[in-house]
């Protein structure tokens, strides 16, 4: 097996292995009066109905362990969700969102969970599944602000490269659901798991906080705007609700979290990783995770893997994270697909190298693929087939490329997110 196919089949078997109700069960111990999690107990009223709420691309995996253990205990659930639902159950209301653009789904979404949660007695308890994709699909504009307003706010940030904590500042400040506000009038006692899509595990940035509380401001949001330079592009309503926020004219998003309210994390970036890890040396491939995490603009992330690979005669690096990308055409593609690219323009044709980047749920920016995996030959063929690899950079257009070079990685919605990978592989000796 070449390295391109192995690295290709350890990444497919790792997104089998990391489905997230296995995931909900390594980190959970269910019994009938309590759960066990992080070595904490939660205590459950034997005679009491659970409620199951939840929100993210891997939502319905999750509610699959939670129903497998509790069936007979869940009196009603509301999920929400990008995709089809494939559980079939009568107490269930679940509500397909959109993605990454919010949209009247979202709408109504985030009412029919902030009124199902609202509804409930103080004696009451319910469980929250919470993962990446929770912004975009649970999503209600504060009343000063219109959801076309919002979504093209949404959109500048996606394409300004922001990275993902700074534009969930921003949509807390501009939301009647995040930064704690779901749960604003809740008084029931909940437990909210977890799988976190943010690099540093941060519960005020994973989904934007529906459930958590918040420490940043108004002025927080705005100094992230300056920074990625589109204060003066957004809508002007939605300027100007910030600025009103930042005089102190507009309450703030809650900054303590609810006593009644915990949270756990059960799954997250590095556990990818390790299963990866784990996965190449079953192939007999010893590889080394690299601390430091990707998290930057990508051609700052490519000039740092450069620099990395000259310090390496030979090995297998993993990398975690997300590259971000400042979109400024409409080309097919996505982070990591661009990312490969980028490196490919770049290849060091003094070594002999394989690089794998793709994303954990499947699917890389408005494609259907997850990412791409290059080497050596793939410069060659771009060559042979006269690929001018500058121009698809500059219309963003990867997938077109790499579907030309049968370079991508297609392995179909994972009904996860737990952010990307990049798998490098350098041969001994000189290519």
């Amino acid at each position: 097996m070449q390295v391109k196919e192995i690295l290709t089949d350890s990444f497919f078997n790792v997104l089998k292995n990391i489905e997230p109700s296995k995931l909900i069960d390594n980190k959970c111990i269910f019994k009938e009066d309590k759960i066990l999690i992080n070595k904490k107990t939660i205590s459950l009223a034997k005679d009491k109905k659970i409620h199951l709420f939840g929100s993210g691309k891997a939502v319905l995996s999750m509610a699959k362990t939670i129903y497998a253990q509790y069936e007979e205990k869940i009196e009603n659930a509301v999920l929400v969700g990008p995709y089809e639902n494939n559980l079939n159950k009568d107490n269930l209301t679940y509500l397909q969102s959109s993605h990454p653009i919010p949209s009247e789904k979202s709408l109504l979404a985030a009412r029919h969970l902030k009124d199902a949660i609202e509804s409930l007695e103080e004696d009451e308890f319910f469980i929250y599944l919470l993962s990446g994709g929770t912004s975009a699909l649970v999503e209600l504009p504060v009343d000063e602000i219109s959801m076309e307003e919002f979504q093209e706010t949404t959109d500048l940030m996606i394409k300004g490269s922001m990275p993902i904590v700074a534009m969930n500042c921003i949509r807390k400040h501009l939301s009647q659901v995040k930064g704690g506000r779901l749960v604003s009038n809740c008084k029931a006692r909940g437990i909210v798991l977890v799988l976190s899509d943010v690099i540093t595990n941060d519960l005020e940035a994973i989904g934007s906080a529906p459930l958590y509380c918040d420490s940043s401001n108004f002025e927080t949001a705005i100094n992230y705007l300056k920074e990625y330079e589109l204060l003066e592009n957004i809508p002007k309503k939605v300027k100007a609700y910030l600025q009103l926020g930042e005089l102190g004219k507009i309450k703030d998003t809650p900054k303590t979290q609810k006593d009644n309210i915990e949270h756990f994390i059960v799954a997250s970036n590095e556990i990818l990783l390790t299963d990866i890890k784990k996965e190449l040396e079953i192939k007999n491939i010893k590889a080394v995770i690299i601390d430091k995490k990707i998290e930057d603009d990508v051609n700052i992330v490519i000039n740092d893997l450069l620099q990395f690979i000259e310090t390496k005669k030979e090995g297998c690096f993993i990398f975690g994270g997300e590259a971000l990308v400042k979109v400024t055409s409409n080309g097919k593609g996505g982070r990591n697909q661009h990312l490969v690219l980028s490196f490919l323009d770049r290849f060091p044709k003094d070594k002999k190298i394989t690089i794998l980047s793709a994303a954990s749920d499947g699917v890389d920016g408005n494609s259907n693929s997850a990412g791409a995996i290059i080497d050596n030959n793939s410069l060659k063929k771009a060559e042979l087939l006269n690929l001018d690899i500058k121009e698809y950079l500059k219309s963003f257009n990867s997938n077109e490329f790499f579907e030309k070079t049968n370079d991508l990685i297609n392995t179909g919605p994972s009904h996860n997110n737990m952010l990307d990978v990049i798998i490098i592989y350098i041969e001994k000796g000189e290519q």
